[in-house]
């Protein structure tokens, strides 16, 4: 069951909680990706809980039951505002469950997310994982950005027809196995989120939430640095997996951290495995390896 928070600047958020823990060793706060929402971890968080993790997650501004009514839709400034809720979130942890260690594990948006938090806050947290992450930057990166403003001036929320051609659409063309294939090898997965109104049913992000989005992936790159070398960060995707560009974002992103912060990640790339690698067909292993890279920074 969701509840409602206020998290930054007073926005009415829905979160949901997992605590049926019986030897804690701290707490994860799970941030989602585009077109989604937190409760589809459901089967992972419990699995946190089982091995001695609280679980905070929220439906990020824009989807889920967060935004109902304006699923898909951005709006000025957004991106920070979800950076800085996460950061509400492990503050609810801390208090809550009092403890201090807390990691935050982002998928997808989410990892993007997540890589502006630990630029900002890595302090309050005991480490990360990146999980069908991406690294996006230089000309194509301009080029998207100047688009997607130019756009959302003229209409907000018109759809970002032409951002979701050149990246999901295309995926699901390499690939050649159904609409939204890219995601999963699990066709019964992939059926179930074909069919969900809060995800496929969303439809096309806004052009202000590509706008917002861009925004966010350029700061991330000029504030990269920010990150200490010691901070705990693992980063972890799909072999077959478009947003990482079938691994050679992933690589990119990889040699930025050991290039700009001396952080050397702990990678994991799963052959065969499409973008939603804790959803996949061999989700067992990935979970497992997840909760062993917690167990070490937890020591």
């Amino acid at each position: 069951m969701y509840e409602y928070m206020e998290l930054t600047g007073g926005k009415r958020v829905a979160v949901m909680i997992w605590e049926d823990v019986s030897a804690p060793r701290g707490a994860v706060v799970m941030v989602h990706g585009m077109c989604e929402y937190v409760a589809r971890y459901d089967d992972f968080c419990r699995f946190l809980n089982r091995n001695g993790y609280y679980v905070i997650g929220m439906d990020n501004r824009g989807f889920g039951d967060t935004d109902p009514d304006a699923r898909g839709k951005g709006y000025k400034d957004m991106f920070e505002d979800t950076v800085d809720d996460i950061k509400r979130e492990v503050e609810i942890a801390k208090a809550r469950w009092n403890t201090e260690t807390v990691f935050v594990i982002g998928h997808s948006y989410g990892s993007i997310l997540t890589q502006r938090f630990i630029e900002k806050y890595h302090a309050d947290v005991a480490g990360a994982i990146l999980c069908g992450t991406t690294m996006q930057s230089g000309a194509m990166l301009a080029l998207g950005r100047r688009l997607a403003r130019g756009k959302a001036k003229k209409n907000p929320d018109a759809p970002g027809k032409l951002f979701a051609k050149l990246t999901f659409e295309s995926y699901d063309k390499k690939l050649k196995d159904g609409v939204n294939g890219w995601i999963n090898r699990d066709k019964e997965a992939v059926a179930r989120y074909n069919a969900d109104e809060r995800c496929a049913g969303v439809g096309i992000c806004s052009v202000m939430f590509y706008k917002e989005m861009f925004e966010g992936l350029t700061r991330i790159n000029r504030e990269r640095g920010r990150v200490p070398s010691d901070f705990k960060l693992m980063i972890a995707s799909g072999t077959d997996d478009g947003v990482g560009g079938y691994g050679k974002l992933i690589k990119k992103l990889v040699k930025a951290y050991r290039k700009e912060c001396g952080i050397v990640p702990r990678v994991k790339m799963y052959e065969g495995g499409r973008h939603e690698i804790l959803n996949e067909i061999n989700k067992g292993v990935v979970y497992e390896d997840f909760v062993e890279f917690l167990d070490d920074c937890a020591k």
